[in-house]
């Protein structure tokens, strides 16, 4: 990928799915830096390891399936809900609003104009709103990825949790 830099058919390069470990492996042999790294990040998977790492570096750490991709278990967590509520706002514009304000791009899909238009419509979430999304990860069974590619074998699009340097069980739950 870096080759395509000096070709000026691209600007940057980034990488999807990295974690640490493995962002660590291809820094010590890279030339240039991915601009960006993609990765899923929702109230319930925070990455807030990651994003500090990604932060240190100047690599972009941006949110793909921030809604919990048609899994959200999060939208119906009572503290979650309570935040919506409050705002008048969906349990996607909390969980977006929040990736928004903590300086994470989410990549959000939707084919529906209702929704599209909610979901750029942010609201301004309070310190206290913003610590309690940030720890709802820490309700017993709820740290865990809610992506369908977990397979009963403990394995992610064939790769192992081990070689993608994520410290996960079976089903995307993370080892605490």
């Amino acid at each position: 990928m870096e080759k395509l830099l000096d070709t000026g058919k691209v600007r940057a390069i980034g990488v999807s799915n990295f974690s640490i470990k493995n962002l660590e492996i291809l820094l010590k042999h890279a030339k240039v830096a991915p601009a960006n790294n993609q990765v899923e990040i929702h109230p319930y998977l925070p990455q807030h390891a990651l994003q500090k790492y990604c932060d240190e570096k100047g690599i972009l750490l941006s949110a793909y399936s921030p809604l919990g991709q048609g899994n959200p278990m999060f939208f119906s967590d009572p503290d979650f809900a309570r935040i919506a509520e409050s705002h008048d706002a969906t349990p996607a514009q909390i969980s977006i609003s929040w990736l928004v304000q903590r300086g994470t791009p989410p990549i959000v899909k939707s084919a529906n104009v209702e929704r599209m238009k909610k979901n750029i419509t942010l609201v301004k979430l309070s310190p206290g709103e913003m610590e309690v999304i940030d720890n709802i990860h820490r309700k017993p069974g709820a740290h865990r990825s809610l992506m369908t590619y977990h397979r009963p074998d403990g394995t992610a699009s064939m790769w192992t949790y081990e070689q993608l340097g994520w410290p996960m069980t079976v089903g995307g739950l993370v080892k605490e």
